[in-house]
C-alpha cells in the first residue's frame, strides 16, 4: 500500500510540475519595451507605447512633477488645463475601461526637436501637426482633430546616471493649439 501511495504521489507531483516542453506554466509576456528617455523624441515614442498599452507606470514616468498641459475644448472653445495627477487619472481611467477595444496614437513622421527662445535655457520643443489619436469602444470612436498642432516641451535632468547620454528628458508642457 505504501508503495502504491508513494508511486501515486510521485506521479501527481510530476503531473503538477510538468516536464520538459509540455510544461503548462507559460512565462508572463513582457510589458512594452521603452527606449531610454535620453532624447525628447525617445520620450514621445515612449508616450506612444505607454498610452496605447494603457501602462500607467510607464506613462506617469514621462512627465515632470510640475508638468502642466493645456487644451481647447472644441465644444465651447474654453481653455482646459491639467496637471501630472490629471494625466495619471486619465491613463488609469483608460486602463479600467473594459469597453475600450483599441487605442491608436501615431505621431507624424519627421518630428523635429528645436529650441524655443521663449523657454528657459536647456528646454527643447517638439511640435506635431496631424498627430493621430483614436480611442475606440464597441459603440463609439473618439478622435482628435487631425489639423490640431500640439507642442511638447521637454526639460532635461542632468546628470542622470541611468541614461546613456547622462541626460533624462521629461515632458514639462503639453500645449494643444486649436486649429
Amino acid at each position: 500500500m505504501k508503495r502504491i501511495l508513494s508511486t501515486a504521489a510521485v506521479v501527481l507531483v510530476a503531473f503538477l510540475m510538468g516536464c520538459g516542453k509540455d510544461n503548462p506554466v507559460k512565462p508572463m509576456q513582457p510589458g512594452p519595451k521603452y527606449l531610454p528617455s535620453s532624447t525628447p523624441l525617445n520620450v514621445l515614442y515612449n508616450l506612444q507605447r505607454a498610452y496605447t498599452s494603457r501602462d500607467s507606470t510607464g506613462y506617469d514616468s514621462l512627465f515632470a512633477a510640475d508638468y502642466t498641459g493645456s487644451s481647447t475644448d472644441q465644444s465651447d472653445n474654453s481653455q482646459l488645463t491639467f496637471s501630472k495627477s490629471d494625466e495619471a487619472l486619465h491613463i488609469q481611467f483608460l486602463a479600467n475601461q473594459a469597453s475600450i477595444t483599441s487605442i491608436d496614437l501615431q505621431f507624424p513622421p519627421g518630428l523635429v526637436r528645436y529650441t524655443d527662445l521663449g523657454d528657459p535655457p536647456g528646454w527643447a520643443t517638439v511640435s506635431t501637426a496631424s498627430m493621430h489619436l483614436e480611442i475606440n469602444t464597441s459603440a463609439t470612436s473618439y478622435a482628435i482633430y487631425p489639423n490640431e498642432t500640439i507642442d511638447f516641451k521637454f526639460r532635461p535632468t542632468m546628470p542622470s546616471p541611468g541614461s546613456p547620454t547622462d541626460t533624462t528628458w521629461h515632458i514639462v508642457r503639453w500645449l494643444e493649439l486649436a486649429p
